[in-house]
């Protein structure tokens, strides 16, 4: 176990050591203060050759890598949260190529990001779309990295989110909402009020029945995730349901998201709104209302309070 002395211009006097194990030649550089401390070192080196050659690790490619997290999502998640991990993983690959996952560096990832972020610039896009895929690329390194039970360090740790300007969404105005329920027919228009006077999701409205209404509020029920439990609230009893009877399912004329809605705003030639606008406004009208800010989080479904605030405007 050799170890040599060196003399360097700024630092003085260093140690560093050289060998060879298992037919493989090693050396360190000239950094160490003293000999034991090489000795010490070199050993450790030793120690690491010896168990990688009795315990030879299997490579992880990154092909696999991001299917085994492909195949999470797809058992877990929507369809369309599955599909945006599809399109930015593939990126991903086709632009670092398929090789062992712990070769992947902040650098490789980084390219990705920026080329796709370049790329919507020129389109005149937001940078939503890229800062969605950086929190895709970063969420599947951290799940393969627990899965595999991987000594490496995330390579998406430390990159920063591009800078989006927010923009206010829009709150229908009564106006505009009274005009569409002027040309819709009785159940779109009970669609309509219910969302509107509840501030739910719309999956929410159609999944309501019968038991889930009591005299003073109703329970809405929603799935967090595509496979997870679902979570109840209660919400006010909005007025578009008293003294109105039915059995089973509320809105039985539906079973998948309604598009009327769209239609009938482009029919009138306002500015384009939908349910969620509705669940906006909701909140916006709970803050008018001078609710306190919890409150409003727990009528509104939301897990955490920051969430909650970006649904809040001003109300004329």
């Amino acid at each position: 176990m050799p170890c040599y002395k060196r003399k360097l211009k700024k630092l003085g006097e260093r140690w560093r050591f050289v060998g060879s194990y298992l037919g493989k030649l090693y050396a360190s550089k000239a950094i160490y203060l003293t000999k034991r401390e090489a000795l010490d070192a070199e050993r450790e080196y030793i120690r690491q050759m010896d168990e990688e050659a009795r315990r030879p690790r299997k490579e992880i490619m990154l092909i696999d890598f991001l299917n085994i997290r492909l195949d999470h999502v797809k058992a877990n998640k929507s369809r369309y949260y599955y599909n945006e991990h599809k399109r930015y993983l593939k990126m991903l690959l086709d632009k670092v190529g398929n090789k062992p996952v712990d070769e992947i560096k902040k650098l490789d990832v980084a390219e990705v990001v920026n080329s796709y972020s370049q790329d919507l610039r020129k389109r005149k896009r937001t940078q939503h779309k890229a800062n969605a895929m950086l929190r895709i690329i970063k969420a599947t390194f951290f799940y393969g990295i627990d899965l595999y039970d991987l000594d490496i360090k995330n390579p998406c740790i430390g990159l920063k989110m591009n800078s989006v300007d927010k923009k206010l969404k829009y709150i229908p105005s009564d106006p505009d909402i009274e005009a569409v329920l002027a040309i819709c027919n009785e159940n779109q228009k009970m669609l309509i009020q219910f969302v509107r006077d509840t501030g739910c999701r719309i999956q929410e409205a159609l999944n309501l029945t019968k038991n889930d209404t009591h005299s003073d509020f109703i329970v809405l029920h929603t799935h967090k995730s595509r496979n997870s439990d679902l979570t109840p609230r209660k919400v006010p009893k909005p007025d578009c349901l008293n003294g109105f009877n039915w059995k089973g399912r509320l809105f039985v004329e539906w079973t998948s998201h309604p598009r009327f809605l769209e239609e009938k705003v482009k029919e009138l030639k306002q500015q384009k709104w939908n349910w969620h606008n509705l669940r906006h406004r909701y909140a916006s009208r709970l803050s008018k209302e001078g609710r306190p800010l919890f409150e409003i989080m727990s009528l509104l479904g939301h897990s955490n309070l920051s969430t909650t605030q970006g649904y809040l405007q001003l109300l004329p």
